[in-house]
């Protein structure tokens, strides 16, 4: 109750369901934080509104319509050292959150295994 999760690869089809499950279930969360890597198309936010307009989303939209105070878009990079976020981000995560789910991963068999290590492996240790 009252919590704040940080959630690691949110944009993928486990992360959209635990989310979705998590803001139609748990209302009283205080904030998700959703790790987003950057798009030089388009603006976070724009992201985020896009990302919500999956129909996965659609009964949770109708059960708590106050979802999108609770949701914010931190940009990053699971290959990057700190997670790619910005020192300012990576406090506000570390002062304010109690749950964090690790839900991102590479999942490409073709992808390289300086990639994939990066990703899989420091992306981990590094939270």
């Amino acid at each position: 109750a009252n919590k704040t999760i940080f959630i690691t690869g949110a944009s993928g089809f486990l992360g959209t369901l635990i989310l979705e499950k998590l803001l139609r279930t748990c209302k009283d969360l205080r904030k998700v934080y959703v790790l987003f890597r950057s798009s030089k198309r388009k603006p976070m936010k724009a992201r985020l509104v896009e990302y919500f307009k999956d129909p996965v989303f659609d009964k949770m939209k109708a059960e708590n319509p106050k979802y999108s105070t609770q949701v914010t878009c931190v940009e990053g990079d699971l290959s990057q050292d700190n997670l790619g976020m910005s020192p300012e981000d990576t406090q506000v995560i570390i002062d304010n959150t109690q749950v964090i789910l690790h839900v991102a991963a590479t999942v490409k068999f073709d992808e390289r295994l300086t990639t994939a290590y990066n990703i899989n492996v420091k992306g981990t240790k590094s939270l």
